[in-house]
């Protein structure tokens, strides 16, 4: 099956398992697009989403997603997708080429807290972690086609048997923009209660293949008002290798 064709099944899933809904912004179904395996992840926010609608724009081929609702704006342009399937698609007008300073977002993955923590993790260990490494006995719930993802581990270090993930705020605090409490998941359940399930399962599945697992939380470090942690490599190192110590 293309790839095309897998993301409009995962929109009719979706859709039949929602039926409030009558839209979604394109970005918002990467999380589906991910338990579906047909992203690895997602990167700055429906990137890998937006590109591919992207694509089939340039060759007048959106039809070829029939939900897609474009909304097209002087300098940018929003993708949704509805409910019903579109019968016109607004033809791509020619823009101006506006040339602009590019910019480093600071959101990125290399500048996460997450990766951030991990690569403290790779200096206390000396050792360098898989990271998003994905075991094929690790699998989250099936879809409506039947198919199971590999479920990621933030890092796996194959000469200790060891796992180490970091939890951020939305994995213990409801978070609505994470959560998404009014759409569910192929789990039958919204996304922050599949994160629960998915995060017990990793303790579960793990330790029955002799994997060790260590998790570590925010709330381990000194963090803001925000939750979000206060970085000072000295403190966080001392505090991750006491974590580690019994390794």
């Amino acid at each position: 099956m293309s790839k095309v064709a897998e993301i409009n099944q995962v929109i009719q899933t979706y859709f039949e398992n929602n039926q409030s809904v009558k839209e979604v912004m394109a970005k918002d179904m990467m999380p589906y697009f991910i338990l579906s395996g047909i992203f690895l992840k997602d990167t700055k926010n429906g990137l890998p989403i937006r590109n591919i609608l992207r694509r089939l724009d340039e060759k007048n081929a959106l039809h070829q997603i029939p939900y897609v609702r474009v909304e097209r704006k002087e300098v940018n342009t929003n993708w949704f997708f509805q409910r019903t399937p579109s019968k016109v698609v607004v033809p791509k007008m020619v823009k101006k080429k506006v040339v602009t300073q590019k910019t480093t977002s600071t959101h990125s993955r290399a500048e996460s807290y997450e990766h951030y923590v991990l690569d403290l993790c790779d200096e206390v260990l000396g050792l360098k972690g898989l990271r998003q490494h994905r075991f094929d006995f690790l699998l989250g719930d099936a879809n409506a086609q039947g198919k199971q993802v590999k479920l990621p581990v933030d890092s796996y270090y194959p000469e200790l048997n060891l796992v180490i993930e970091y939890k951020e705020q939305q994995h213990t605090v409801p978070n609505k923009h994470f959560d998404k409490p009014d759409l569910f998941t192929v789990s039958g359940v919204h996304r922050g209660e599949q994160r629960k399930l998915y995060d017990q399962r990793r303790r579960e599945v793990l330790p029955q293949h002799e994997i060790r697992l260590i998790e570590l939380d925010y709330s381990n470090f000194c963090f803001d008002r925000n939750n979000k942690i206060i970085r000072n490599k000295e403190n966080d190192l001392i505090i991750i290798k006491n974590k580690l110590l019994t390794i």
